[in-house]
């Protein structure tokens, strides 16, 4: 009868600690009317035309400061190649709408900056300089700032 007891109240005790760890992880989770709202990322964010222009305008300055600072500068290219994502984060929701190619376009050869930035490649950064101008000016052929 005592090891019957032991067994029950040990059983007991461990159903307790799981309603208890059950309960303590559903009160951490706040009700859904209580749930912060992410905010949404670049890629769901819209710019206007004209803010879309300023900021292809300025990422392509700074690809062309990479392609000129790579092979001489190379902490020169990659603070440029730093610039560009910051303000990609800001227009990128509204070029990928736009145009799914010319989005791709400037990931892939913002990818090839950096890399070139990076590996101090003036060749590679100047390729790559020169499809993001390209991006830039069909981009803005296509989507005029108003």
């Amino acid at each position: 009868m005592l090891r019957s007891t032991r067994m029950l109240a040990a059983a007991l005790g461990l159903t307790a600690l799981a309603g208890g760890a059950c309960s303590a992880s559903k009160s951490a989770t706040p009700p859904p009317s209580q749930t912060p709202t992410s905010s949404p990322s670049p890629e769901e964010k819209r710019a206007t035309a004209a803010e879309v222009a300023t900021g292809l305008r300025t990422i392509d300055g700074s690809a062309k400061g990479v392609a000129s600072k790579a092979a001489d500068d190379k902490a020169g290219a990659q603070a440029l190649d730093a610039l560009i994502e910051p303000v990609w984060q800001t227009i990128e929701g509204t070029v990928k709408a736009n145009s799914q190619v010319g989005y791709a376009t400037f990931e892939d050869n913002f990818a090839l900056l950096e890399s070139a930035a990076n590996a101090g490649d003036a060749a590679k950064a100047g390729t790559a300089s020169g499809a993001v101008s390209k991006a830039v000016a069909d981009y803005l052929a296509k989507y005029p700032a108003s």
